[in-house]
């Protein structure tokens, strides 16, 4: 079902993304291992076999040029895009009274303003294809849609 699709996993250098790519990468796909770690991204995407199969991309998914970048790198490399798994998060664990708010701005924009700039930057090229129903999945375990006019949907559950 993913032999020769091509996928963007962000936050893939270590855990859930990771291992995301990983099974991605075993069933076929050819996997873009956007991480802001661009040395753990590039170790992934060799242990996944290397330029053939997977790249790593260094990437902030909170500034929108690395986004568009990222997206652009991938379909200069790969000759298209067929997933995007919008997986980058952090977790702060504080008690209410000491969580800065800087810090709550942060994991917002690494959680919604992320997961909107990926899905944005591939949405086009997403609608655009007629290969597939262009779906994206962001971590906070809701949905994206990108509809045939270039509509998101996005919710989450």
């Amino acid at each position: 079902m993913l032999e020769n699709k091509v996928a963007i996993v962000t936050g893939a250098a270590s855990g859930i993304g990771k291992d995301i790519a990983t099974v991605f990468a075993r069933e076929g796909a050819r996997v873009v291992i956007a991480d802001l770690n661009q040395k753990g991204a590039d170790t992934v995407a060799l242990e996944l076999g290397g330029p053939k199969r997977a790249m790593g991309v260094g990437v902030d998914v909170t500034n929108e040029t690395h986004t568009e970048a990222c997206v652009a790198k991938t379909i200069g490399t790969f000759g298209r895009l067929d997933i995007l798994v919008s997986n980058a998060g952090i977790q702060i664990v504080a008690p209410i009274d000491q969580f800065e708010f800087a810090k709550w701005k942060q994991l917002l924009s690494i959680h919604l303003d992320g997961a909107f700039l990926f899905t944005r930057a591939c949405g086009w090229q997403l609608a655009r294809d007629e290969r597939h129903n262009g779906w994206s999945t962001p971590s906070s375990c809701g949905e994206s849609r990108v509809a045939p006019r270039g509509f998101v949907l996005m919710y989450t559950f």
